[in-house]
């Protein structure tokens, strides 16, 4: 384990009839939630991959242990962020790999994970170094944590679709719907109504501050009202603890407040970061104080700003990253607000 980081890593855990899940609490940075789904004898779904290649070998052996002779024939990648895909070379390779038609766009346009290595790697060269640039470098370090990313662009998915899919597991349906952009570009749900379970990728962040790349903000509040509808037993979120309808209100509820807040400081005229920090010391955000990673609304509203100014929703740029990470760094520099916890990232 790196950095002093303290985390734990668990799985496989079962969510619900032959469904488990690996799960990383408290759901910070690199610290992803996968699935499995089986049916017994016919055959095996995984949902999602890790970037660390050796968390991913991991639960890949694990996975082939917990399935036995029902082979792993499908798999699901929720949306493009490398935490949830970069692992793709540890799944057999006749299975299927499934994403959105706009989840597989915005794969094919991210920077490889050599790239973020290299960047990676930089930001601890120079994250002793004051001001931005050290501030910055010390945040990207942070991200990684200790995870050995791959080598090469992992396989990419070769089956997309563009709103909604069925796929048949062995005799189990999964329902895929597509309710992005949001966090992401491409977010699709995973919907197996046999047993009440939802796999949620990145729209869900459970008691980790969830993060805003793309927008616009609504799609994600009414991506969150079509999980409340569903009224599942259980969701497993991308990060984080699984949980119920509850939890995702309680979601809904921070982003309705960053939503209010952020506009009020951006019709004031304050900077992005300066209105982060603003809200992070109000009274309104200590509902939210014990979440992971609080300082990452400084990313967030560094997304809001950019729509609220009228430019379109976008992936972020590598330009925009780094100086949405000098900011959150900057933060963390500074000690963070008063009564705000600022956790690491992921460690290994």
């Amino acid at each position: 384990m790196g950095r002093g980081a303290k985390y734990t890593e668990t799985g496989p855990t079962q969510i619900g009839d032959n469904v488990w899940a690996f799960m990383w609490e408290p759901g910070s940075w690199g610290e992803t939630n996968t699935g499995v789904l089986v049916d017994p004898g016919a055959a095996t779904m995984v949902l999602d991959t890790v970037w660390d290649t050796v968390r991913a070998e991991q639960i890949a052996a694990e996975t082939a242990e917990l399935v036995g002779d029902a082979p792993i024939t499908e798999v699901i990648n929720t949306h493009s962020d490398g935490d949830h895909w970069w692992g793709n070379d540890t799944v057999p390779a006749d299975a299927r790999i499934t994403t959105s038609a706009a989840s597989l766009h915005a794969m094919k346009e991210e920077t490889p994970p050599a790239g973020v290595d290299a960047f990676a790697t930089l930001g601890s060269l120079v994250r002793r170094v004051p001001g931005p640039v050290g501030a910055m470098g010390g945040y990207m370090n942070r991200i990684r944590g200790g995870a050995a990313f791959p080598r090469t662009r992992p396989r990419l998915p070769d089956h997309t679709f563009e709103s909604t899919e069925t796929i048949t597991v062995g005799h189990r349906d999964v329902q895929l719907r597509f309710l992005g952009p949001a966090h992401t570009e491409g977010d699709l749900i995973a919907h197996v109504p046999d047993c009440g379970v939802v796999f949620t990728g990145d729209l869900l962040f459970i008691e980790s501050t969830p993060v805003l790349w793309f927008g616009p903000l609504g799609n994600w509040i009414d991506a969150l009202n079509h999980l409340i509808s569903l009224d599942a037993a259980v969701y497993l979120p991308g990060h984080g603890p699984q949980c119920g309808v509850a939890e995702i209100r309680e979601l809904r509820e921070y982003w309705l407040w960053v939503d209010a807040a952020g506009r009020e400081q951006y019709k004031a005229g304050v900077g992005s970061a300066t209105a982060a920090r603003n809200m992070l010391s109000s009274p309104e955000f200590r509902r939210f104080a014990h979440w992971d990673s609080p300082e990452r609304l400084v990313l967030s509203m560094s997304t809001l700003y950019r729509l609220w100014h009228g430019e379109p929703a976008a992936p972020p740029t590598l330009a925009r990253r780094a100086k949405a990470f000098a900011d959150a760094g900057s933060l963390l520099r500074a000690g963070g607000p008063t009564g705000v916890r600022l956790r690491r990232g992921y460690g290994r």
